[in-house]
């Protein structure tokens, strides 16, 4: 049902045997975990508690997933870990941890975009924010929420995470910012590291020309297409598409494209990387189909896809 208040959707109670879970920072950023509370912990069936000790503290889950319903409600599964952290000065009821892998943060970021940036805002700005002593709830508006359900049966505890309530894609201040940003940022922020850059590597999926519009991100390599005609162009560009490909602007050596492909690369990517990377790809692409950079005969039939680059 709709709350007209918030101008969110939510159901009108929490869902039975279930807890609710304020989507925050360390569930997409360093610690992928939450704490589960003492009084959901204390509503456990009697002597579950009492069997937990330093022999039997830890326990692999799976995490039965379901998308918020604006995204179709699908159901997925993610390995996690249940555990007891026995805090010294704390009750063992306060104690309980669940920690996921960076693959159930990802789709948490996918799903609830708002909370991944605002969380991300509030981790990048953390002295700032520290010294305002701002909450991550502070900024950018009301808090998303989960519910989790842990269930014990046959002592291995079964859990599942669904939306309680969700900002309406309608009511989100900049909806398209917040999905294509959290996307660049997803791979940035929870699939990289230093060794591993080429995680940060996007690679868009086959869009029509008139969408070209949407694409912001600079450094980028492309691809164009004429599927009807099996024509593709390799390209490099320092701008983002939208500024390099004008709406209704002609190409300067193949107009006849009406799809698109683009590679975003790593802010941190040269000039002269970039460069290097189109040339390969010509270089390639020559000995794969049929151009008119070189005399081989083509890898691919020559009727399916020809290369047409004009120089290498």
């Amino acid at each position: 049902m709709s709350d007209k208040r918030k101008n969110r959707v939510q159901p009108t109670a929490l869902s039975s045997g279930y807890f609710p879970l304020n989507i925050h920072k360390s569930m997409f950023i360093n610690d992928l975990m939450i704490t589960i509370p003492k009084y959901y912990v204390v509503s456990w069936a009697p002597g579950v508690v009492a069997s937990h000790n330093k022999k039997n503290f830890c326990w692999e889950v799976d995490i039965t997933y379901y998308a918020p319903k604006e995204n179709g409600a699908k159901k997925s599964k993610f390995k996690g870990d249940l555990f007891l952290s026995f805090i010294q000065g704390r009750s063992k009821e306060s104690c309980y941890r669940l920690k996921w892998a960076t693959d159930f943060a990802v789709k948490l970021a996918q799903d609830y975009p708002k909370s991944f940036v605002q969380s991300l805002e509030f981790h990048v700005g953390d002295n700032d924010y520290k010294e305002k002593r701002f909450t991550e709830f502070d900024i950018g508006g009301f808090k998303e929420q989960l519910q989790v359900k842990i269930v014990w049966k046959n002592n291995k505890p079964e859990i599942v995470v669904r939306e309680y309530f969700r900002v309406r894609k309608e009511s989100q201040d900049f909806p398209n910012v917040y999905r294509e940003l959290s996307s660049y940022l997803i791979a940035d922020y929870l699939l990289a590291d230093e060794k591993q850059v080429l995680r940060r590597i996007q690679t868009s999926r086959w869009r029509p020309r008139k969408e070209i519009y949407k694409e912001v991100k600079e450094n980028n390599i492309y691809i164009l297409l004429n599927r009807s005609k099996g024509q593709v162009y390799f390209g490099e560009t320092k701008q983002s598409l939208s500024r390099r490909y004008p709406v209704n602007q002609k190409h300067h050596s193949f107009d006849g494209w009406d799809e698109y492909c683009v590679v975003n690369l790593p802010p941190e990517t040269t000039n002269h990387t970039r460069l290097l990377i189109e040339r390969v790809l010509i270089s390639v692409g020559s000995k794969l189909f049929k151009n008119n950079l070189n005399n081989e005969a083509p890898l691919v039939d020559s009727n399916i896809l020809r290369l047409v680059n004009k120089k290498k």
